[in-house]
């Protein structure tokens, strides 16, 4: 089996490899031989998000999707168990890349063949709480748990399609729903608050200050649990919709300047614009992270996808209305003759 080499630092943006594509995917990069280390890195990385505490945060389908992949908890699994338990139920298969990050067109490629790339980098000790770039941990604990089953995989089916046949700028669009729906999404279930973005699952710091946030809500007086969230939820936006696309244009100007791109800068730098706009931080702007209905309009205003640095997640009412509102941008673009 091929053996992992380090990989570069990473700056906050997709990094730039120059890599033979005829060696890219091939067989003796599927299943590598990781070191004592890598696996210890794993194992706490693991077990600093595996606690019921921090689960129960977390949507249903997640959680069943864990139980039936069968993740080690103290070794990265291979290629093999993780086909086993997935390609059988929803037909995706997985591969894994040398790219540790790369320009969507290549992932929307092996989409089309319905292959999840999973890369081959692992975050290194000092970047156990926050990795600002998608690594093994992030692609196996946070997606693929879902991709044993039918619902998700029918959410990653519309993808390809309809980027594909889009223009310049609907690509921005369907890379940024794709982001702030797999990746950062949050639903409601059961009228609470629940996880279903990876990058939130696979991130300790992003998901505990996520779950604060669910608090802070209600210690606040902001949302009210006893009362339908979601239109709660609704109002709030309808009323701060204009200072929320003023935090998007800000967020995007810092990150353009790199300054999103590590966990610690990022919240503050976050905080300080508040002030510099003249937001206080009371109401829906009171904690660290910003829950918005998700809502294509106001995530097509995203100037650029935040790599590194995620302030404020979208929230469906449900994962059906998720679908519905992914098809109503996504299915018109793949039907295009």
């Amino acid at each position: 089996m091929a053996k992992i080499q380090n990989a570069p630092a990473y700056t906050g943006d997709i990094t730039h490899q120059q890599l033979d594509p005829a060696r890219e995917y091939t067989a003796e990069n599927q299943e590598i031989t990781f070191s004592q280390d890598q696996h210890a890195i794993w194992a706490d990385l693991f077990a600093g998000v595996h606690q019921p505490y921090l689960l129960e945060h977390v949507c249903q389908e997640y959680k069943m999707g864990l139980s039936l992949l069968e993740l080690d908890a103290h070794h990265i699994p291979t290629v093999a168990h993780l086909n086993e338990r997935i390609t059988p139920r929803t037909g995706w298969h997985i591969e894994r890349t040398a790219v540790r990050y790369t320009v969507a067109d290549d992932w929307y490629a092996k989409f089309t063949k319905r292959i999840f790339l999973i890369t081959d980098y692992l975050r290194t000790r000092d970047q156990m709480e926050f990795t600002p770039e998608p690594d093994m941990f992030h692609d196996i604990f946070g997606h693929l748990p879902f991709l044993t089953q039918e619902f998700y995989a029918r959410i990653e089916d519309k993808f390809a399609p309809a980027y594909y046949k889009a223009t310049t700028a609907e690509r921005e669009v369907i890379k940024r729903l794709a982001w702030y729906s797999t990746e950062f999404g949050v639903i409601i279930q059961d009228n609470r608050f629940k996880i279903f973005g990876a990058g939130i699952i696979s991130g300790r710091r992003e998901l505990t200050h996520t779950i604060m946030e669910f608090y802070r809500l209600g210690r606040d007086n902001v949302i009210d649990y006893s009362k339908n969230v979601y239109e709660q939820l609704l109002d709030q936006f309808k009323i701060n919709k204009n200072n929320l696309h003023r935090i998007i244009d800000g967020v995007n100007e810092l990150h353009q300047k790199g300054q999103m791109s590590s966990g610690e800068d990022g919240w503050n730098v976050v905080l300080g614009l508040y002030d510099k706009l003249g937001i206080p931080r009371q109401g829906c702007f009171g904690g660290e992270v910003i829950l918005v209905p998700f809502d294509v309009e106001t995530i097509a205003k995203i100037p650029k996808t935040v790599y590194a640095f995620n302030p404020m997640f979208f929230v469906c009412e449900s994962l059906e209305k998720m679908d519905e509102l992914l098809d109503s941008y996504l299915k018109p673009i793949a039907e295009r003759s």
